[in-house]
């Protein structure tokens, strides 16, 4: 469960759909009992 005590980390960039990296990290995260989330959000280089 996501609170306010989550850490959020996050991959931006666009594609990011492919990415492997939330499923690896998320599930590092859960196996060393960490409050964090790892989440890709797509965003153009003239959004950031």
């Amino acid at each position: 469960m996501i609170s306010g005590a989550t850490r959020v980390y996050a991959l931006l960039g666009d594609p990011v759909a492919h990415s492997l990296s939330p499923l690896m990290q998320n599930a590092a995260f859960r196996a060393l009992g960490l409050k964090a989330v790892y989440v890709a959000l797509r965003c153009s280089s003239d959004d950031l």
